[in-house]
């Protein structure tokens, strides 16, 4: 084999040529897999924060419905009166007195807690049967209904549940078809009763509450919080061997009234319930759309949230690289050939041809050459082109022609100023005439228009020797990258709310902190400008400040709140906001030193803060400022155990003798000189949220 190739130098080419091809194709669909893994783990994070946010509002929300339910079941009067009308003979009229009482207290609450019709408030009295909706109703044991709101209708199911209830001693929460075919939640908590000298006696009742999930809890599953088109939100649950879809769809199918084989293959939503939490790009929703989804599931009730978006959109970015590099690696492959055979033809030539016999061969096998080239870049949609160092057309292909109304064959020859226009021209000429001073290959991203075609355009240029001799010209392949740049704002703008939406839920843990990331953010930025960082530095210290506290959502909302000192083991809990900011914002690449700068947050220039005990240079620049910038707003904030400081007050704090060593001094330095000079930044200091302490007083 090896002599073989020695004596056809032509088929060694060949075969080394065919290898290159190969592992060429090889090596970008190695590399395009690895982008597509990267793009998987990205939105496995980005879906969970999504469906973290909605389950927390959903379980919230059945929390606040049974929170209203139990409370008015540990009501002493009503499970007094209850045990009483219960217990009594027809015709007692202190029993009647107490069923009234019972009555009016159950229509109340349904009044005050949602639990209620709009129309059954109504002053004007109608013969006409309520319409079922919202209702609140108090059963006896044996299921039957002591008193309710109007509205409110008993049927087998439901009493079979209230039987459940009682029979267990624990809530329950069912998902019901209202006889109108409005979806709705059936909430059932036990009435105990009253603890006697025996001990607790069993219970005597059960409170139902019925809500329409329309009004309240779709709206859950829809509120805009991602810009993808194909994100959507779902209640689902199992019911026997099928897939009961308990929330709107959006091939228009109502709530209730879809149902799958849970054996259906590939099928996405069973995968959600049987593997909640669990993230999957290669499941099938039920269009027969393949999507990419996280799960969460509910303690309470036998529900599971399912978040999911279109495949094909999410990975659509990685796919159009994939069709750029196969086609950029083929068109060059392909000149490379075309100068491995014009190099073979011409060694190949024979001495005694005359030079007019060689110089027509040439020019015959350019021409095939060019054929092939033309074929291949007819093929993309990027426009190429060839020039020469005199700013001339040698070569352009179809894309082009289009976007410039002529054909390809009518380029060579021409300038590039007759042809763009002395602006987008202009560009080009640049961009070539760079590239052969240098003789190296560059690339450019530009807004301009080109023909009929206007848009922002990713350029490259690659020096090129074609043919005999010394001329050089330049290969040049634009790319529109008009809605690439779309899809990146719209990157952009889910990582902006996302950030909005973890700060409103660190304010919502902590009402006595609502704000303080916002306000972290505002001071750091000011004491950032005043210290002269870049832009990319001062977007990185807002970035960090913003997330600075978001790993208080899994420190207890009680020791946030506590009034009273912090034992110490509640204060190395609350010090443990930092390594949980840490474990939640580990999986998002962010652009710089983001997650670095909110580690050392309670960092000190003498090496005595937490959590790693960082001195002096150890710390970043960034970092020491968000020290003190969040130092400085918890200082002025309202907190649970104390109003907030004057701002003086606060400034002089900075500079005592106690603290000369804890931050640096360039940075208070800075944070002064703003102070004095542009005192409107602080103004969100008042009104503020007055500490829990000083509302009881």
């Amino acid at each position: 084999m090896k002599t073989l190739l020695r004596r056809n130098p032509a088929a060694a080419a060949l075969a080394g040529l065919i290898f290159l091809l190969l592992l060429g194709v090889w090596l970008i669909f190695t590399y395009v897999a690895k982008e597509r893994g990267r793009d998987l783990q990205s939105w496995q994070t980005v879906l969970g924060i999504v469906a973290d946010t909605r389950f927390q509002m959903v379980d919230g929300w059945l929390d606040t419905q049974q929170s209203t339910l139990r409370e008015l079941s540990e009501n002493t009067s009503l499970q007094l009166y209850l045990t009483q009308v219960t217990v009594s003979s027809p015709g007692d009229e202190m029993a009647a007195a107490q069923a009234g009482y019972l009555r009016n207290l159950i229509i109340a609450t349904a009044e005050r807690t949602g639990f209620s019709n709009p129309e059954t408030q109504s002053p004007i009295r109608a013969n006409l049967s309520p319409r079922q909706g919202n209702a609140l109703a108090l059963l006896d044991l044996q299921g039957r209904v002591v008193t309710a709101t109007s509205g409110f209708a008993l049927n087998a199911a439901l009493a079979a549940a209230a039987t459940e209830a009682s029979r267990q001693g624990s809530p329950q929460v069912r998902h019901l078809s209202l006889a109108s075919g409005e979806p709705a939640v059936a909430f059932l908590v036990p009435v105990p009763a009253i603890q006697g000298p025996g001990g607790t006696k069993p219970g005597m009742g059960v409170l139902v509450g019925i809500k329409q999930a329309r009004p309240e809890l779709y709206p859950l599953l829809t509120r805009k919080i991602s810009t993808y088109g194909s994100e959507e939100s779902l209640l689902v649950s199992r019911d026997g061997e099928s897939v009961f879809y308990l929330s709107p769809l959006a091939d228009g199918s109502a709530p209730l009234s879809k149902k799958l084989a849970f054996s259906t293959p590939s099928l996405a939503e069973a995968y959600a319930l049987t593997s909640p939490g669990e993230f999957t790009a290669d499941k099938r929703d039920y269009r027969g759309t393949q999507v990419l989804l996280t799960s969460r599931s509910f303690r309470q009730v036998p529900w599971v949230l399912v978040e999911k978006i279109d495949a094909g959109e999410a990975l659509q970015e990685s796919s159009t690289h994939r069709q750029f590099l196969l086609t950029s690696f083929l068109l060059t492959m392909s000149l490379v050939a075309a100068a491995l055979i014009a190099a073979w033809w011409y060694g190949s030539s024979a001495k005694e041809r005359k030079t007019a016999e060689q110089l027509r061969a040439k020019s015959r096998e350019l021409e095939k050459q060019s054929g092939l080239l033309r074929a291949i870049s007819n093929s993309t949609p990027d426009m190429i082109l060839i020039a020469d160092e005199n700013q001339h057309f040698v070569f352009a292909n179809q894309a082009l022609g289009e976007a410039t109304n002529l054909k390809p064959e009518d380029f060579p020859g021409k300038t590039l100023s007759s042809v763009f226009g002395a602006q987008a021209a202009h560009g080009f000429e640049q961009l070539l005439t760079k590239t052969l001073k240098t003789d190296q290959t560059t690339s450019v991203l530009q807004s301009m228009e080109i023909g009929n075609r206007r848009g922002i355009f990713h350029t490259t240029a690659a020096p090129l020797k074609l043919g005999h001799g010394s001329a050089h010209s330049v290969l040049c392949v634009a790319r529109d990258m008009t809605e690439t740049q779309r899809t990146q704002e719209k990157h952009d703008e889910l990582m902006k709310n996302l950030v909005c939406t973890l700060m409103r839920t660190v304010d919502q843990h902590d009402p006595y902190c609502a704000g303080h990331s916002e306000r972290t953010a505002q001071v750091a930025v000011a004491i950032g400008r005043e210290l002269n960082l870049d832009n990319d530095a001062l977007e990185q210290l807002e970035l960090a400040a913003s997330l600075a506290n978001v790993g208080k959502l899994l420190i207890p909302k009680e020791i946030l709140t506590k009034t009273e000192p912090l034992s110490e083991q509640e204060m190395n809990t609350l010090k443990q906001h930092v390594q949980h900011a840490r474990d939640i914002l580990g999986g998002l690449d962010f652009e710089g030193p983001v997650l670095e700068i909110i580690l050392q947050k309670h960092e000190h220039m003498d090496g005595s803060g937490y959590p790693r005990g960082l001195r002096g240079d150890q710390m970043l620049l960034e970092g020491r400022i968000l020290a003190v910038a969040n130092t400085f707003v918890a200082m002025v904030s309202a907190r649970a155990y104390r109003l907030g400081l004057p701002v003086e007050e606060v400034l002089n704090n900075l500079l005592a003798p106690s603290n000369a060593n804890l931050y640096d001094r360039h940075v208070v330095a800075a944070l002064f000189h703003v102070a004095e000079n542009r005192p409107e930044w602080i103004s969100w200091r008042e009104p503020e949220l007055k500490p829990k302490w000083i509302i009881e007083k």
